[in-house]
C-alpha cells in the first residue's frame, strides 16, 4: 500500500534490536535523519525499538520511508504502531511478502515464521543495511546474513562494537563494514544504478 515508486529511490534499511536502549533509539533517529537530508529512503520493519525510531524520524525529517513487515497488510504489529503503520501505508510504502489468505489460515505461532523472512525481503528490497543495535541472538542477524548472501552492503555502526559482542566482528570478516558516520555510509554504497 502507498507510494510504489519508493522502491525504485536510493534506500538504506536502519534495523536493530526491539529492546533499544535510548542510545540506540537516538542513534537510528540521527541516522535516519542524516539519510533523508542526504535524499536516501529509510526503510524499516516497523517493529518497536530501533525500527520505530528510525521511520518516525524520516517522517518527521520530511524524508521518505518503507515499512517491510511481518504481517499481511490487513493486520497491525505491533499495536502501538498501528497510527503510525496507517501513515505509512497512506503516504509512504508499506510492503509485506505476507499472503493475506494463507495466513488468516493460521495461528499467530505459525505466522511467526514470517518474520525472519521480512528481514530476507527488507535486505533484498534495499541498497544497503545499517544495524544500529543488536545483541548475540537478535532477528537482526538474520537480515545481516541476507544482506551478504544477496551482495548488499552491510554497514554496523562502531556503538556495536564497543559493547563487547562477538558478532560485529564475524560480520566484518564476512564483508560488513564497520561504520562511524553516515558520510562512511554514504560513500560506501557506491554509484547509483
Amino acid at each position: 500500500r502507498g507510494d510504489l515508486g519508493l522502491l525504485r529511490t536510493r534506500s538504506v534499511a536502519v534495523v536493530g534490536t526491539r529492546e533499544a536502549t535510548a542510545d540506540g533509539r537516538s542513534r537510528a533517529q540521527k541516522l535516519a535523519r542524516e539519510l533523508v537530508a542526504r535524499g536516501i529512503t529509510v526503510m524499516s520493519g516497523l517493529a518497536a525499538g530501533i525500527d520505530t525510531a528510525a521511520h518516525q524520524a524520516a517522517i518527521e525529517a520530511g524524508g521518505r520511508t518503507i515499512a517491510v513487515i511481518g504481517t499481511s497488510l490487513a493486520h497491525a504489529y505491533p499495536r502501538e504502531n498501528t497510527a503510525l503503520q496507517a501513515v505509512i501505508a497512506n503516504e509512504q510504502l508499506l510492503v509485506t511478502h505476507v499472503p493475506f489468505l494463507f495466513s488468516e489460515q493460521r495461528s499467530w505461532r505459525e505466522n511467526r515464521a514470517f518474520y525472519p523472512e521480512r528481514n530476507v525481503t527488507m535486505s533484498a528490497l534495499s541498497d544497503a543495511t545499517v544495524i544500529v543495535e543488536a545483541g548475540e541472538t537478535s532477528g537482526t542477524l538474520i537480515q545481516a546474513k541476507a544482506a551478504l548472501q544477496q551482495g548488499r552492503k552491510l554497514f554496523i555502526l562502531n556503538s556495536c562494537f564497543e559493547r563487547g559482542l562477538s558478532w560485529p566482528a564475524d560480520m566484518v570478516s564476512r564483508g560488513a563494514v564497520r561504520a562511524r558516520t553516515v558520510d562512511e555510509i554514504v560513500k560506501n554504497l557506491g554509484p547509483i544504478a
